[in-house]
């Protein structure tokens, strides 16, 4: 882990020179300008985003069955306590680095186009993220326990069906808390679009799509996997914000209103189709 993280460091402190070569070194500008046109095109840019969901996928599906065949070597080998802290470790430490490792792989073009895949992809890794935090603090408290009794070993199916029922709840809970906004941003965008399709009509029509926004805002601001700071947001900061701007210029009639409005509704359109595809009003 430190190696990686040692890497990734020198990769970005060393973007800076590979981008100011000195126009006597024409070999390495060569390259780079190579490099800049052969895995810029549109094709590797599919092959790249196709690896990434791979590696993704991959270590998606190994965290699923981990904690499930950590019970089996726990029933086989209940005394190897140091191992078994090992694994739990391990399962913390993919619980607080795979929620951020999705947001990491997450497409940086075509945002609303993905935005359905993007929260999915999210939840996924949040509800993993949460499995795998209930098996480490079951296998910590398993641990603590044999230290004090040899018998604990029996306790090992309490502790595997109160693993099933936390994730089950928790699960729930985050992907009702997800329809819920799913639901409130639809009727929301709805007013909003409401708003902006009725004929400009001066200062009177101004605070409606002023209101209307301020309360979508809110529901694109809000975190899709979790209520708290480190979850991933319903929608990207970057198109939040160039919304916000779009109808600030529509709401003052600044020069470009009408074209900013028309761009704002084709947003907003594909944001209520996402959330249509997840209404439950009675979640």
């Amino acid at each position: 882990m430190i190696l990686f993280i040692g890497g990734l460091v020198l990769m970005k402190r060393g973007a800076a020179p590979w981008k100011g070569f000195p126009d006597e070194w024409q070999a390495p500008k060569r390259i780079r300008s190579w490099t800049i046109t052969t895995f810029q095109t549109l094709e590797w840019k599919r092959r790249w985003w196709a690896l990434k969901i791979t590696i993704w996928g991959l270590i998606a599906f190994r965290y699923t069955l981990y904690p499930l065949f950590l019970s089996d070597r726990m029933v086989a080998a209940p005394e190897q306590l140091l191992n078994h802290e090992k694994d739990a470790l391990q399962m913390l430490a993919f619980s607080f680095l795979f929620p951020l490792f999705t947001r990491w792989i997450q497409p940086k073009d075509n945002l609303l186009e993905r935005l359905e895949g993007r929260v999915l992809r999210a939840m996924a890794s949040r509800t993993l993220a949460n499995f795998n935090a209930a098996s480490a603090a079951a296998v910590l408290l398993y641990t603590a326990l044999s230290m004090l009794s040899p018998d604990s070993v029996k306790v090992l199916p309490a502790l595997a069906l109160t693993i099933g029922i936390a994730t089950v709840v928790a699960t729930h809970k985050m992907w009702t808390r997800y329809r819920k906004l799913c639901t409130q941003a639809h009727k929301n965008i709805q007013t909003l679009i409401r708003a902006l399709e009725k004929p400009a009509g001066g200062v009177e029509n101004q605070s409606p799509i002023q209101d209307a926004w301020d309360t979508v805002e809110r529901d694109l601001r809000t975190r899709a996997d979790t209520g708290y700071g480190f979850g991933a947001r319903f929608v990207p900061e970057k198109v939040t914000t160039a919304l916000g701007e779009a109808m600030e210029t529509v709401w003052k009639g600044l020069p470009g209103h009408q074209e900013a409005r028309d761009l704002a509704l084709a947003d907003l359109q594909i944001i209520l189709g996402v959330c249509a595809q997840r209404i439950d009003s009675v979640a």
